[in-house]
């Protein structure tokens, strides 16, 4: 959960970052107000919605791995930490700094509430005239006058009969017919959810000199500016403003003096505003390509309709084994599994799974399932971990285990050499066809071309490292496949099959 907030708010801030640029680059100061603030409203909305697509407009090939996983990070593609997330440890830090997030919000939106609240409470308290698409509310605020919506708080000792009450009054009276307010709410509810990005904050000031701005411009009009200029800088400043209304005495006024003395458009302000649109392509193709390992273009498919059943080992109640952190091996099979399942439609294979979430079946129940699905091979998933009896040996790498009980024994042999074939160039392998001395009941009683898989020992740091690394169980995942397709289109000689060997008991 965190790591995909994470991933969004980083995004998020990234395409933010980029749009603010060009702004305070290219439209900052300018006169086209209109423009502006439609261009920061939707750099808001740009930066909230483009990390939610999955976009993947580009794929690019390359040989650098550590590249290649940062990216996949970026992506937010599933699989790096699941094994470490699925261990009975889940409260920990992670979950802390989740639940923070979430509160800071709620923290937020209530005080934003509570602002709305106190603006409609000075409402009831000072006697109101209803105006002609507003209500004039007469006070002794100091921080008058102000608007919020279709209010427009006065203070009384500033006279309407004056030209200069007369243009804050029409000041005030551009806010509501823009509805200004509406942006303010909006930044404000965004800034209340997103607080963490800084960017929005620099867009919510100058959201606010722009609406300042377009009051300022329709309150001059064709009329002397020096006069308005003149009261700005006489005014008293407010001494607290509420949030989200417009305040018209406001600190600093300088932006707003220069750009209501500044009479001259902006030199190319047609091209300023039309470059606006690389820029948003840009943004979008930021992180719309995808990178993949350069020999992955390399796929052997099946030449036929070929149907395999891929077994998660053990699940539910039954953890298998148990890595030195407290790794349990049914989440890294079910990883692996789904994985495989993933990846199948690639390599022309049809894949079916015993289980696609934490359950529990029983050995029997699986080969009954097995057995049922009219299949062309089997493969159990599973990882391991040294026994009693080998304690004092060093264990470590990829293993393939097959029955010597199972009745399509000489073609596991040749399913098992075939994946061992594949893995061999990438990991480590034991080279060997494994027989157990205990028989593996899944393997046993199938009536399919059956192997399993151990695809490492969780007790081995080297092993755990492959194990834990997206890209490596992606990699593993292929070269299964790739093997199964070999098989599946009967491509290993007599001479390539391994020697078989037994080997201790089953864990």
């Amino acid at each position: 959960m965190l790591q995909v907030i994470v991933v969004y708010l980083l995004k998020m801030i990234t395409y933010s970052s980029v749009m603010i640029a060009y702004y305070w680059i290219a439209l900052r100061n300018k006169r086209f107000h209109y423009f502006n603030r439609f261009y920061l409203l939707s750099a808001v909305i740009i930066s909230m919605l483009i990390p939610l697509c999955n976009l993947q407009l580009v794929t690019i090939k390359s040989n650098n791995e550590q590249a290649i996983r940062m990216l996949n990070v970026i992506y937010g593609d599933n699989g790096e930490g699941e094994l470490a997330a699925n261990n009975s440890n889940l409260f920990n830090w992670q979950q802390w700094l989740t639940t923070f997030f979430f509160i800071v919000p709620f923290c937020a939106l209530v005080s934003l509430t509570y602002r709305i609240n106190k603006i409609y409470r000075l409402k009831k308290h000072y006697p109101v005239k209803k105006m002609e698409g507003f209500d004039f509310i007469n006070t002794d605020l100091q921080q008058a006058p102000f608007s919020f919506l279709k209010n427009v708080f006065w203070r009384k000792d500033i006279s309407l009969q004056d030209i200069t009450g007369r243009q804050i009054l029409e000041h005030e009276l551009t806010h509501i017919k823009e509805r200004h307010s509406w942006d303010k709410l909006f930044i404000q509810i965004v800034l209340s959810v997103f607080w963490i990005n800084p960017f929005f904050w620099l867009i919510k000031t100058e959201l606010f000199f722009i609406h300042e701005f377009t009051a300022d411009k329709k309150a001059v009009e064709n009329r002397d500016a020096s006069a308005f200029a003149s009261m700005l800088l006489q005014a008293q400043y407010s001494k607290a403003i509420f949030s989200p209304a417009q305040p018209f005495f406001c600190s600093p006024i300088k932006r707003r003096l220069l750009m209501l003395t500044t009479s001259k458009e902006s030199r190319l302000s047609y091209t300023r505003r039309i470059i606006t649109l690389p820029v948003l392509a840009s943004v979008i193709f930021l992180f719309a390509f995808r990178l993949q390992k350069q020999n992955d273009t390399i796929i052997v498919s099946a030449n036929a309709p070929f149907k395999l059943v891929v077994d998660a080992g053990h699940g539910g109640k039954d953890n298998g084994a148990l890595g030195n952190n407290g790794e349990k091996e049914k989440d890294f099979n079910l990883i692996m599994s789904k994985k495989i399942k993933d990846l199948s439609a690639e390599y022309g294979i049809d894949v079916v799974l015993t289980r696609d979430n934490d359950v529990f079946m029983s050995p029997p129940e699986k080969v009954n399932f097995v057995n049922a699905q009219n299949a062309d091979a089997f493969i159990s998933i599973h990882a391991n971990v040294k026994t009693a009896e080998s304690e004092s040996e060093k264990k470590s790498g990829i293993e393939v285990c097959i029955s010597k009980d199972n009745v399509k024994y000489e073609e596991s042999k040749v399913l098992g050499s075939a994946v061992l074939q594949t893995l061999d160039n990438n990991f480590n392998v034991n080279l060997a066809l494994l027989q157990k001395k205990v028989g593996i009941w899944v393997l046993k009683g199938n009536t399919l071309p059956a192997i399993l898989i151990e695809c490492g020992y969780l007790d081995n740091n080297e092993d755990l490292k492959v194990l834990d690394d997206v890209a490596k169980i992606e990699l593993m995942a292929r070269k299964i496949l790739e093997g199964v397709a070999l098989y599946a289109n009967h491509k290993i000689e007599p001479s390539q099959i391994h020697d078989v060997q037994f080997e201790g008991t089953y864990k």
